[in-house]
């Protein structure tokens, strides 16, 4: 059983974790792709302290990215139409903590939040303006150990 959802409120950062082979050699601009999932799983920074030591980077998601939550992420326009704001593309973004008996494989996460909506490319393209990766470190060291295999 899922804790009681919370909002989660305006300039708030949230964590998405995505695997290194996502991004082309050389390409540091974040892949919309991350984005997509009708809901967006990711973890509260205000109950995440230690991203990387979460089952997501143990588990090959060692690219942490930062999403800052504002209005254009929560009400996203239309590209074609700045001015108009797309109803069908209102995301919720809320606190989802899960306990142990919501996933027995990674048990509880406290820190587990969701951004749910449908991602029309508006949306995709107002939470990539809003994000950006925690460490290059990470995407160069995946870079260069791509080009030294065989």
């Amino acid at each position: 059983m899922t804790l009681l959802r919370v909002e989660i409120p305006n300039g708030e950062i949230l964590y998405r974790y995505a695997k290194p082979n996502l991004f082309p050699i050389g390409q540091e601009d974040i892949p919309a792709a991350v984005f997509n999932d009708a809901e967006l799983s990711c973890d509260w920074a205000k109950f995440q302290a230690s991203p990387e030591c979460t089952f997501h980077f143990r588990e090959g998601r060692t690219v942490i990215i930062e999403i800052e939550i504002c209005d254009e992420i929560k009400n996203p326009s239309n590209p074609k139409n700045s001015d108009k704001l797309e109803v069908a593309w209102k995301q919720e973004v809320v606190h989802d903590p899960r306990k142990k008996e919501d996933d027995p494989v990674h048990g509880e996460n406290h820190s587990h939040s969701l951004i749910i909506g449908s991602k029309k490319k508006g949306v995709t393209v107002a939470i990539k303006k809003k994000s950006k990766i925690r460490s290059l470190d990470v995407l160069k060291k995946f870079w260069e150990s791509t080009r030294l295999s065989p």
